[in-house]
């Protein structure tokens, strides 16, 4: 499962950053080399905001079980590390930024020692990352060429003495709070947590621990688990910094300018928000002068350039409700709702962390779950022939209901073209295609979008026959007349979609249209022809009555790649 859920986040972050030049296919990170998938790790790091907009499109279709481990890797801890030993379930690390920390890291399938295959101790770098109470590590370990003596060693086991001395050693991430105990009926409520004397200096990890046990505690009883949320993710913002400001001042009032901060910015002290509540109420439960708790979100709000309207810290179920977090300025310098705009802008806005997520990927992803969930779904058949040529080149196909963006895909490959031109389809008039390929720049497409919009939706609910046209390479203008011949009832054997039937070859990619199609025959079958050997060289043999409708049933099941990612 690990491998699963990482894979498919670091796929996210490859289509969202592209760190690295590769199709993001299902299998394309895990088939990279150490040092390709190290970039992407790195440019992961660099934009932890990606995990909430993963959770928030859930592009890989994962349970809900699956979205909150995904969700707990917000905890994770990158860094260089020793590897000390490795014991019957774990290895102990120890960290190397000077504090008295130490991890019990569970290898994914093996244990760690064999995945290092270096004499121990030694030094790794790696993210370590939280899994159903243990750590575990993203699958990627670097190792250094570097050895150690008897005193080194020596300082390892201090260390790791000190760490546990201190409460520094860690087997989960975050390490678990204390238990929040609940207030007498009628009081303030105030977490109950141990202050740090002036003579203690915790290590930032402590000190993110017991700040993120008094949040919480706090949102448990008052507000609300997209509260908590974001209140740890601030909380881990600023331990991140370094120096940290969480190590200068008492926890309470870091805490406490943390819930408020969040409050700000999502308007808590707003009687018509729901939850409600005072900003001085939350001053009064952690004990902190009123004064202090705004200097300390004051502080954080400069420190993080936070505003109010930020995305980046307002509850996600607001994001849809506040037009102000999709207003932007378009190139023009115009106010624009992004949401309206070509999936390009989109892209680009969420690139740039103006925008949660790109929501064209939200409603494509809504589109594709109502389909899998749908009870009842229908069988289509077609028959495609290819306009100008004779023989005709035809095919039959059967596919289950999907969007016409699907539809593209199985003609493609029944077809035979690779999908490396601009498509489009002309449906009782109106055109059908994909906004962001058909936008020229100029003004945003008009037509319908074919990557939400279902074939049933455009497709007689009779299964009365009804003829549209397809069009490919618009260069060389091919144009298939699809013919739309009902809704045969499935067979319960067979997988689907199916090519049943077709006739002839399809013609090469960029051969010049029906012309240039002809022109190449003619040169082909003619030995004497001038071009004749230039049409080898170019394509090699070339059988034009050659068609195997099984090759094209498993293409068509196979897929098809993406035009947008080979560009």
């Amino acid at each position: 499962m690990v491998f699963k859920l990482h894979c498919a986040l670091m796929q996210f972050v490859i289509k969202e950053l592209k760190p690295v030049d590769v199709h993001a296919s299902a299998s394309s990170y895990i088939a990279l080399p150490a040092e390709e998938r190290q970039k992407v790790v790195q440019a992961f790091l660099g934009r932890m905001d990606l995990v909430d907009a993963f959770i928030a499109v859930n592009p890989a279709r994962l349970s809900q079980d699956e979205m909150e481990i995904v969700s707990s890797w917000r905890h994770l801890v990158f860094g260089r590390f020793i590897a000390l030993r490795q014991l019957k379930k774990h290895m102990i690390l120890l960290s190397c930024d000077g504090a008295s920390t130490a991890y019990a890291l569970t290898g994914l399938i093996e244990p760690i020692e064999s995945v290092i295959e270096q004499p121990l101790p030694t030094m790794i770098e790696t993210v370590l990352l939280p899994f159903r109470g243990k750590i575990i590590y993203d699958g990627v370990i670097s190792r250094f060429n570097v050895a150690f003596g008897s005193g080194s060693r020596r300082g390892f086991e201090e260390h790791l003495r000190a760490a546990k001395a201190s409460n520094g050693f860690f087997t989960s991430l975050p390490a678990s709070p204390a238990a929040h105990t609940a207030q007498p009926a009628g009081e303030s409520p105030k977490p109950k947590f141990a202050r740090r004397t002036q003579s203690q200096v915790p290590a930032v990890g402590q000190v993110l621990t017991q700040i993120v046990g008094m949040t919480d505690a706090f949102c448990a009883e008052h507000l609300t688990k997209e509260y908590a949320s974001l209140c740890r993710k601030l909380a881990e913002k600023l331990a991140g910094k370094r120096p940290s400001p969480l190590l200068r001042g008492e926890l309470e009032s870091w805490a406490c300018g943390i819930i408020r901060t969040i409050g700000w910015v999502n308007f808590l002290d707003d009687p018509s928000e729901s939850p409600h509540m005072k900003l001085p109420m939350v001053d009064r439960a952690f004990g902190v002068g009123e004064s202090t708790s705004q200097g300390k979100a004051k502080a954080i709000r400069q420190c993080l350039k936070i505003r109010q309207f930020d995305h980046r810290w307002m509850l996600p179920s607001r994001w849809e409700s506040e037009p102000i977090v999709w207003t932007l300025r378009d190139p023009n310098g115009l106010m624009v709702d992004i949401r309206r705009q070509p999936v390009t802008m989109q892209r680009a806005a969420f690139k740039q962390g103006l925008i949660p997520y790109v929501p064209a990927d939200r409603q494509a992803t809504a589109v594709q779950e109502r389909i899998a969930t749908s009870s009842v779904r229908r069988l289509f058949q077609f028959k495609i022939t290819l306009r100008g040529i004779k023989p005709a080149i035809w095919r039959r196909i059967q596919v289950w209901d999907d969007t016409l963006d699907r539809l593209h895909e199985y003609l493609q490959a029944a077809m035979g073209w690779t999908n490396s031109h601009l498509h489009s389809f002309f449906i009782k008039g109106q055109r059908c295609g994909d906004p962001e390929l058909l936008d020229d720049g100029f003004e945003p497409f008009s037509g319908l979008d074919s990557t939400q919009t279902l074939m049933s939706a455009v497709l007689p609910t009779d299964g009365e026959p009804l003829s549209f046209e397809y069009h490919y390479d618009f260069g060389d203008g091919w144009v298939h007349d699809v013919l739309f011949e009902g809704s045969p009832p499935p067979e319960p054997s067979v997988v689907y979609p199916q090519c049943l039937e077709g006739e002839h070859a399809c013609p090469p990619e960029d051969v010049g249209g029906t012309d240039g199609y002809l022109e190449y025959l003619q040169a082909l079958a003619d030995p004497s022809h001038e071009e004749h050997q230039q049409m080898l060289d170019w394509n090699g043999p070339f059988n034009p009555r050659a068609f195997n409708a099984r090759r094209a049933t498993h293409l068509m099941q196979e897929g098809m790649p993406d035009w947008r990612k080979m560009v």
